[in-house]
C-alpha cells in the first residue's frame, strides 16, 4: 500500500501538482501506509514547497525508519547542512558514505561543511576525493582549486587538478575564472581564446575575457557564439563589447533594451548607466544620484559597550579571529587579502552580534530617506573583509542585493591621499573612452556607508603595512511592514 501512496505522489509531482502530492503522502502516513519511502518523499515536497524545516523532520523520519538507506542519510545531510545544523549533518554525511554513498556527492558536501568550519585541512582532503570520483566535475573541481588558492596563494598548486582533468567547457570556464580572480587576466584570455578555437560554445567565454586586450576579437567571438546561451547571458555580452568598442549608441539601445525587460536585474542597470553616462544621457545622474541614493553614518556603541572606540577594538578582535592567514578568495571583489568563510550571523562572538543591532537604526533611517518608510529589510549576505598592503576592492556590483553596504572597523594609520577611499561610478568592464570614479567617500572607523547594489564601486589601493578591516551587507527587500506595527 505504501507502494502505491508513492507511486501515486510520483505521478502527482511529475504533472506539477506537489500540493496534492504532499496531501496524498500525508494521508497515506495517517491511514498507516508509513515507510522510509513516504518519508523520503514527502522531505522532497516540502524541500519544493519550500518547507525547509518539514523537509528535514520527514527526512530524520525517513532514517529512522530505515537507518542503512544511505540515499536517505545523504538527503538529510544537505537539508541539515543548510539549515545550519552542522553536527546532524557531518553525522549523516559520515553514515551515508559507510552505507556506499562513497561518491562526489558526499565529498563535496563534507567539504562543504569542513570549509564552512575552518577545518580546511580535512575541506581540501574531502574535495580532492570529490574529484578523484569525477574529475570532470566543475563543482568539485571549482571548490578544490579556490580552497588551494586560498591557503597557498600558489596557481600553479591551485590549476594542477583543473589542468590534469578532461577540458569540457565547464572545466575551462572554472580554470579562466581562477585565473583572472589569481591576477593572470591575459592568461585567461590567451586560454580562453584557444579553447574557443576549438569549441564554438566558448566563445562566449572568450569574448569577455578578451574585452580588455582585444575588443574586436570579442566582436567576432560573439558573432560566431555557438546557440544555446541564454538571451540575457548573450546581451550583457554585446553591451560590454559595444562599450569597450566604444560603440555608445548602440550601447544604449541594448542595455535600455535589457533593462525594460528585466527590470529587476541589477547588472542589467548597471551597464545601462554605464551606457548613458558615456552617451552624457542626464538619466544617468538620477540612477547615480549621490546625494540621494549614497550616505554615510556613524553607529551609535551598541549596548554594552561605554564607547564606540571600546566596541571597534573588540570588533576588531573577533574579526582577526575568524579571518586567518588566507589570500583572497575566487569568485570574489577583493585583491591582496581575506574574506571570513561564513556569515557574520553564523558567529557567536558578542561584539560581531551587536553589530547587526548597531546597524539596524541607520539602515531603516536610510530605507525611510529613500521614501520607503514601510519597506522592511533582511540581510542577503554579511561577510568580513581584511585587506593587506597593496589591497583593493576591483570595480563590481552586488547583483544579488537592493542596497549594499560598507562599514568600516579599522583602516591602517598611515594613508596618503585618497588611498584606502571608497569609489563609485568607474565600471568594471573596460570602456571608450575610460571612465574615472565620479564619487568618492573616505572611510572612517565606525562609519557605515549605504547604496544601491547596481552601483559600480571599488576602492583605491593603499600602501600601508598595516591592515585595514571592514564588513560588509547585502540588504535585501522584505515584505511591507503594517505601519501600525512595531518595528521590531
Amino acid at each position: 500500500m505504501a507502494h502505491d501512496s508513492v507511486a501515486l505522489a510520483q505521478v502527482l509531482l511529475r504533472s506539477g501538482r506537489v500540493l496534492e502530492a504532499r496531501d496524498a503522502l500525508v494521508q497515506a502516513i495517517a491511514a498507516g501506509q508509513d515507510g522510509a519511502p513516504v518519508r523520503s518523499l514527502l522531505g522532497l515536497v516540502l524541500h519544493q514547497l519550500g518547507d525547509l524545516p518539514g523537509c528535514q523532520r520527514e527526512l530524520r523520519q525517513a532514517v529512522t525508519l530505515a537507518p542503512q538507506d544511505g540515499a536517505a542519510q545523504f538527503a538529510l545531510a544537505s537539508i541539515a547542512l543548510r539549515l545550519g545544523d552542522e553536527e546532524e549533518a557531518e553525522a549523516a554525511a559520515r553514515r551515508a558514505v559507510t552505507l556506499g554513498m562513497d561518491d562526489i556527492h558526499s565529498y563535496v558536501l563534507l567539504g562543504r561543511l569542513f570549509n564552512k568550519q575552518g577545518r580546511l585541512e580535512e575541506a581540501e582532503t574531502a574535495w580532492r576525493k570529490a574529484v578523484r570520483k569525477d574529475p570532470s566535475s566543475p563543482q568539485a573541481q571549482r571548490e578544490l582549486a579556490g580552497l588551494v588558492w586560498m591557503r597557498t596563494g600558489d596557481l600553479s598548486r591551485a590549476r594542477a587538478e583543473l589542468d590534469a582533468a578532461p577540458q569540457t567547457p565547464d572545466i575551462v570556464a572554472v580554470t579562466v575564472r581562477l585565473l583572472q580572480d589569481a591576477g593572470d587576466e591575459a592568461g585567461a584570455y590567451t586560454l580562453a581564446a584557444a579553447r574557443a578555437d576549438r569549441d564554438a560554445s566558448l566563445n562566449v567565454l572568450a569574448a569577455r575575457a578578451g574585452l580588455k586586450f582585444d575588443p574586436q576579437d570579442s566582436d567576432r567571438r560573439l558573432s560566431d557564439a555557438a546557440p544555446g546561451i541564454t538571451p540575457q547571458l548573450r546581451a550583457k555580452a554585446e553591451i560590454e563589447v559595444d562599450l569597450a568598442l566604444g560603440r555608445i549608441e548602440q550601447a544604449v539601445k541594448r542595455a535600455e533594451a535589457l533593462h525594460a525587460a528585466r527590470p529587476t536585474d541589477q547588472h542589467a542597470t548597471a551597464l545601462l548607466a554605464v551606457a548613458w553616462r558615456l552617451a552624457g544621457d542626464p538619466r544617468y545622474a538620477s540612477l547615480y544620484d549621490y546625494g540621494r541614493l549614497v550616505k554615510a553614518y556613524r553607529i551609535e556603541a551598541p549596548q554594552g559597550w561605554s564607547s564606540l572606540d571600546d566596541y571597534l577594538r573588540d570588533l576588531g578582535d573577533a574579526l582577526d579571529a575568524i579571518h586567518g592567514p588566507l589570500t583572497h578568495p575566487v569568485g570574489q571583489s577583493l585583491r591582496h587579502g581575506s574574506q571570513t568563510m561564513r556569515a557574520l550571523s553564523d558567529y557567536p562572538d558578542p561584539a560581531i552580534r551587536a553589530l547587526f543591532d548597531a546597524i539596524d537604526e541607520p539602515i531603516r533611517a536610510h530605507i525611510a530617506a529613500l521614501g520607503e518608510p514601510n519597506q522592511d529589510y533582511g540581510f542577503g549576505g554579511a561577510w568580513s573583509v581584511r585587506l593587506n598592503a597593496s589591497g583593493f576592492h576591483i570595480n563590481h556590483i552586488h547583483p544579488e542585493g537592493w542596497l549594499s553596504s560598507a562599514f568600516y572597523v579599522r583602516l591602517p594609520e598611515k594613508m596618503e591621499g585618497r588611498e584606502g577611499w571608497l569609489k563609485f561610478g568607474e565600471p568594471g568592464p573596460p570602456t571608450v573612452p575610460p571612465l574615472a570614479p565620479d564619487h568618492l567617500v573616505k572611510p572612517e572607523p565606525g562609519l557605515l556607508v549605504l547604496f544601491p547594489s547596481y552601483m559600480w564601486h571599488g576602492t583605491v589601493p593603499f600602501a600601508s603595512d598595516d591592515k585595514r578591516l571592514s564588513c560588509a551587507f547585502d540588504i535585501v527587500r522584505r515584505s511591507f511592514k503594517d505601519p501600525g506595527a512595531g518595528t521590531g
